[in-house]
C-alpha cells in the first residue's frame, strides 16, 4: 500500500517563493514546483521483503551504468538461489 510523507521543497528550500536572476532585487515569484506551499509530497511503497524474479538463473555484479566506461556483468557468478539466501557475488575471480 502506497504511503506518503511531506518533505521540504528542494526548489525553494521550504519558503514557497523563488528568487532567481530574472527577478528584480526584493522580488520573488511563487515556487512552481510546490505551488507556494513550501513542501513536496513523496509517495512510496514501504519495503517488506525482497521479491522473487522469475527467469533468473545466475547473478553477477554490475560493471556500471555509464556506456563510456563499460556496462554489463563482471566478476564471478552465483546462483539465484544463493543470492536469495543472502550471498553476494565477488567482483573478481578467486
Amino acid at each position: 500500500m502506497k504511503q506518503f510523507v511531506k518533505s521540504e521543497c528542494d526548489s525553494c528550500g521550504g519558503t514557497g517563493v523563488y528568487q532567481g536572476f530574472c527577478e528584480a532585487k526584493g522580488e520573488a515569484v511563487v515556487c512552481l514546483r510546490c505551488g507556494g506551499t513550501g513542501c513536496a509530497t513523496i509517495y512510496y511503497t514501504p519495503f517488506e521483503k525482497r521479491k522473487n524474479r522469475r527467469g533468473i538463473n545466475i547473478v553477477r555484479l554490475s560493471r556500471g551504468g555509464f556506456l563510456a566506461t563499460g556496462v554489463g556483468a563482471v566478476g564471478e557468478s552465483i546462483t539465484y538461489a544463493e543470492f536469495k539466501k543472502g550471498q553476494m557475488p565477488c567482483a573478481t575471480k578467486k
